[in-house]
């Protein structure tokens, strides 16, 4: 028995509709699926290059495996920046802190600018094979005045804004690379202090044993185990230390004991006592007073004091008068084949 015509066109009608709700629902579901997966702990990928708050956009970063970042802890990830992330891992960080009059007494904005620009050449100068400048500010400096035009410039420098970590100290923010797992080096530095080639010797003769941590005492008056602005550490041959510095950073409770210029007294409690086990300390003075662990002089001598290049960790501009601040280092500090260097 023949159907009758119009039910078989019936049939055949909802027989097309089926198929192509079937066919909708699928191809909405793959495309769910593939936006969920590409969107899993990845950066966004348009715009990693640009800021919402700039109009350049930065140089491009060569393609890593966003696998990589994908694995990072959720609370080690926001560090710095999508760009600085994107980097991936193995960076050398020089990294600084930049902060407004609320926290700083002394600050001028045309002199934290210069310092700025000056530091940024020095990096250029002594630590161009991939060192790479970390700034961390608060709103003292401006996206389209400062940040925009130094980050499209130099493709070496992030800006890590730190409004959202305020219960920090200021001079601690700089410390924060140390417990990033993207950085295999990174060294704390002082934003008005210059870079010196005699400084980038003692840390190529750090990065040259397997030692974890370096510390740097330049003066009499350096008189710390650690100085702020003068002491590094490899993340990557303690990745134990590096999390627990990262955890002790982000302690609320416990970082905010240390305000102010207090950042040397969260070095000497919170970071000595693990790192002076593993630590190669240059000293041209106070060698003697070891804080537990054996020290060297310097391979490079001092140079003629100049406007520039007075000492490790001086503050702009050095020694205008030609003169050092201090006299002869003691003859234990000098190297052994070099008794003759009195300012060592």
């Amino acid at each position: 028995m023949r159907l009758p015509l119009w039910l078989v066109n019936r049939r055949r009608f909802l027989s097309l509709v089926y198929l192509c709700l079937l066919s909708s629902l699928i191809v909405f579901i793959i495309f769910h699926i593939v936006d969920y997966i590409s969107n899993i702990k990845q950066p966004s990928t348009g715009s990693y290059r640009r800021r919402p708050e700039c109009r350049c956009d930065r140089h491009p970063l060569p393609t890593i495996d966003l696998k990589i970042i994908s694995k990072i802890p959720k609370n080690q990830s926001d560090v710095c920046s999508d760009y600085a992330t994107r980097r991936g891992p193995n960076q050398r960080i020089i990294s600084i802190s930049l902060y407004g009059p609320k926290e700083n007494k002394r600050f001028l904005y045309n002199s934290t600018i210069y310092f700025l620009h000056e530091l940024i050449n020095d990096v250029n100068k002594f630590f161009s094979d991939n060192f790479i400048l970390r700034i961390h500010h608060d709103d003292a400096v401006t996206y389209p005045d400062v940040i925009c035009p130094i980050e499209c410039r130099y493709s070496n420098v992030d800006f890590c804004n730190m409004i959202a970590k305020r219960y920090i100290p200021p001079k601690i923010w700089r410390f924060i690379p140390a417990g990033d797992p993207l950085v295999d080096t990174m060294m704390s530095r002082d934003l008005d202090s210059p870079l010196t080639k005699r400084e980038r010797a003692a840390i190529d003769e750090w990065l040259a044993t397997n030692k974890s941590f370096h510390a740097m005492r330049d003066h009499p008056m350096h008189v710390t185990a650690m100085l702020g602005g003068m002491w590094g550490f490899r993340p990557s041959l303690d990745p134990a230390m590096s999390l627990s510095l990262h955890n002790k950073i982000h302690n609320k409770n416990l970082v905010q004991k240390y305000p102010g210029i207090n950042d040397q007294a969260f070095l000497t409690n919170e970071v000595w006592p693990h790192a002076k086990s593993s630590i190669i300390v240059h000293d041209s003075f106070i060698c003697q007073m070891r804080y537990g662990t054996d020290t060297q002089p310097f391979s490079m001598q001092r140079p003629l004091p100049d406007a520039t290049n007075c000492y490790i960790g001086c503050v702009r501009p050095c020694c205008l008068d030609g003169k050092l601040p201090f006299g002869e280092c003691p003859k234990a500090c000098r190297p052994k084949n070099h008794q003759d260097w009195i300012y060592c």
